[in-house]
């Protein structure tokens, strides 16, 4: 039944996304208008290394060879779940990043607005992140504890997760699909050479790709020509 279900939203989400892409193919001219492979391609390293860091947010201890480990499905949960809210905020700070250009009369102002807005968002995100991944957590059944090192990994995984998507709304994929494809890379090398501390890795991996995000994001949508 599992299967089944599992199947079956998958399959709903590849027609969907079949459905809302063939208006645009069928008024380009035999497809002229399409974008190619290669533009397409960042969006799938994206996705791809996003991915891997969401399986090993859940399975790392498993993956590591720990003792009586046992997947942390529910952080996962709590991931996959934060996406609607998630996406909610990136449209709160598009809509107060406007305000802000409209308000502000100095380069200096309008980032320092944008700035505060971005930030006041992605508190947002993580205070919905941390009550889903307790509650998931208080829920799922044997899940192992989520004590202060696992939320630490998962209020850090998810800073990633949403300045990257929040990057990628600007049309910054290049920049964010090297840092996740170097973050999921660099996890993937730690688990090959059997380091025995899967969490001492993740917040060093989270963490840096946290810091390098918060840069691009600094540097890319501080300028107000990134929200004309």
């Amino acid at each position: 039944m599992g299967l089944a279900l599992l199947a079956g939203s998958q399959a709903t989400v590849m027609l969907l996304g079949l459905l809302s892409v063939a208006p645009s193919v069928r008024e380009s001219p035999g497809g002229a208008g399409a974008p190619g492979p290669a533009s397409s391609l960042p969006y799938a390293l994206f996705g791809l290394g996003s991915g891997a860091l969401v399986l090993y947010a859940a399975l790392g201890d498993v993956l590591a060879g720990q003792e009586h480990s046992a997947p942390a499905a529910p952080s996962a949960v709590a991931l996959t779940l934060s996406m609607g809210p998630a996406e909610w905020l990136l449209y709160r700070f598009r809509s107060g990043s406007l305000a802000g250009l409209r308000s502000t009369g100095t380069p200096h102002a309008f980032r320092r607005a944008t700035l505060r807005t971005g930030a006041e968002c992605l508190a947002g995100y993580l205070l919905v992140l941390m009550a889903l991944g307790l509650t998931a957590n208080a829920l799922w059944p044997d899940a192992p504890a989520l004590t202060a090192v696992r939320l630490t990994d998962l209020l850090l995984l998810g800073v990633v997760l949403w300045t990257w998507l929040l990057l990628q709304s600007f049309g910054a994929v290049l920049g964010t699909a090297a840092v996740c494809c170097a973050a999921a890379l660099a996890q993937t090398l730690a688990l090959l050479t059997h380091l025995t501390d899967p969490h001492g890795v993740a917040l060093t991996v989270y963490a840096t790709a946290a810091a390098v995000q918060a840069l691009l994001v600094r540097t890319l949508l501080g300028r107000a020509t990134a929200h004309r």
